[in-house]
């Protein structure tokens, strides 16, 4: 009978630690991967305006590339004026992650999700345009 006793007392514990832990883990996990997100839509954005900033300042003519990786779920992205813009759901919510560029911008970035290679170009006109490569 003490076995028995054991062996129940043993499950209940086991069973008490699953109900903690697995919700635990998903809320971890669920912060995790919109703070990777965040991280992501923040850099690449980054990246832009400062890659143009400083083609803006070289003049028409100059060309980088860039790479940048987006996450999923970005509701759109714009290219104009002098911003640089991704609007995403994060947390429940929509956020913009944009970035104010010193000279005027026109292009696109892509929507989809991955890694993708970005030319900025200074045109004659003095605006730089960006694009998937």
């Amino acid at each position: 009978m003490k076995r028995g006793q054991a062996a129940m007392e043993y499950l209940i514990l086991v069973g008490v630690l699953l109900v903690v832990l697995v919700p635990l883990f998903n809320y971890i996990s669920y912060y995790t991967g919109q703070n990777i997100k965040i991280d992501r839509l923040d850099d690449a954005v980054q990246t832009l305006g400062k890659t143009a900033d400083s083609l803006y300042a070289l003049g028409p003519g100059n060309k980088d590339y860039v790479w940048i990786t987006l996450p999923s779920g970005i509701i759109r992205t714009d290219v104009s004026l002098n911003e640089i813009l991704i609007v995403t759901n994060v947390f429940g919510e929509e956020s913009d992650f944009y970035y104010i560029t010193k000279g005027t911008v026109i292009g696109s970035i892509p929507n989809d999700k991955g890694t993708f290679k970005m030319e900025l170009e200074v045109l004659e006109t003095g605006e730089i345009q960006i694009a998937k490569s």
